[in-house]
């Protein structure tokens, strides 16, 4: 209970200072969402007009407390280039990010932890030669070149989806899955070969402490030791692993939804950027640091029910 509280109190100090950083980075920004709204032929009447109905000349503290508001409230105000609320514009593209993210962990999960511990029994050098050939493989290629390849050969050639053709799932939940298992697949691949690599490693460093020859030595079977013991400490370090790799999804997956025509956090991120509209882009970072915080306490958690004996810190 005192680690949970420790944790629970770290990550809301960390959130808070998040929160202050971000604010404070657009703070010292040179430039001005008021003259950013208006055209060049705006005089400095309404410049200032418009500071004011944006409250852009109250206090520095005053306007931060109205953002850390507007967090935990979900209103972060105005696009300057959409005209339209932040949140909502949040919320029409998180649910294909979050789909995207979701889609590739279970791709990853599902492919990368069979084959970890194949890689780990495997008992000859061959074996562990093929599958160093297969991972060093998925890992080099990179996630765009082949979300290209795969909009090639299964979009174009094959026919298996249409390029750029999203289907909401409220419309056609079946449409939705057949064209975001390739964008899932171009996430994953690459995070697949390093999943693999790294329950391998862990795996085969687990097999060779003393604890295995203790439970090999009270009569315990292969299998049992593997799946009742080595299995579950191995995992630890891959936690912490997909944990990271869960947060650069859910940040934000630009170069797959560019690739994808995928109306993402990540491609709003990247429009927003190159257009200036500085609300969307501190809403969407703030966003993508509260994932990553969270994310990361959800992993320490997970490793401690994994592992008791980590201590506290």
């Amino acid at each position: 209970m005192r680690y949970f509280i420790k944790k629970t109190v770290a990550l809301m100090v960390t959130l808070l200072m998040a929160a202050f950083l971000t604010f404070l980075a657009f703070e010292v920004i040179p430039s001005d969402a008021a003259v950013a709204n208006l055209s060049i032929d705006a005089t400095e009447e309404e410049i200032q007009a418009l500071r004011e109905s944006m409250g852009l000349n109250q206090p520095l503290l005053v306007r931060y407390g109205k953002f850390l508001l507007g967090a935990v409230t979900g209103e972060f105000g105005e696009s300057t280039q959409y005209g339209l609320p932040v949140a909502e514009l949040l919320s029409d593209r998180f649910g294909v990010t979050v789909s995207l993210a979701l889609l590739s962990f279970v791709l990853i999960v599902g492919i990368s932890v069979p084959l970890g511990i194949l890689a780990a029994r495997a008992k000859t050098k061959t074996g562990e030669g093929i599958v160093a050939f297969f991972t060093q493989t998925m890992m080099a290629v990179p996630g765009f070149f082949l979300g290209m390849l795969i909009t090639l050969v299964f979009g174009v050639m094959l026919r298996w989806f249409v390029p750029g053709g999203y289907v909401p799932a409220t419309e056609d939940f079946f449409g939705f899955l057949r064209f975001m298992i390739f964008p899932a697949i171009a996430v994953a691949v690459p995070k697949i070969g390093m999943s693999v690599r790294f329950l391998q490693s862990s795996l085969k460093e687990q097999m060779t402490s003393d604890y295995v020859r203790t439970a090999k030595s009270k009569g315990c079977g292969k299998r049992r030791v593997l799946w009742k013991h080595v299995l579950r400490n191995a995992l630890v370090p891959v936690v912490t692993f997909l944990t990271m790799v869960m947060a650069e999804i859910l940040a934000g997956s630009i170069v797959i939804e560019q690739v994808f025509n995928l109306s993402g956090v990540g491609r709003l991120l990247a429009v927003s950027i190159s257009s200036r509209d500085f609300p969307v882009v501190r809403a969407i970072v703030l966003y993508t640091t509260a994932v990553v915080v969270i994310l990361n306490y959800g992993a320490d958690m997970i490793c401690r029910y994994l592992d008791p004996r980590i201590k506290e810190l």
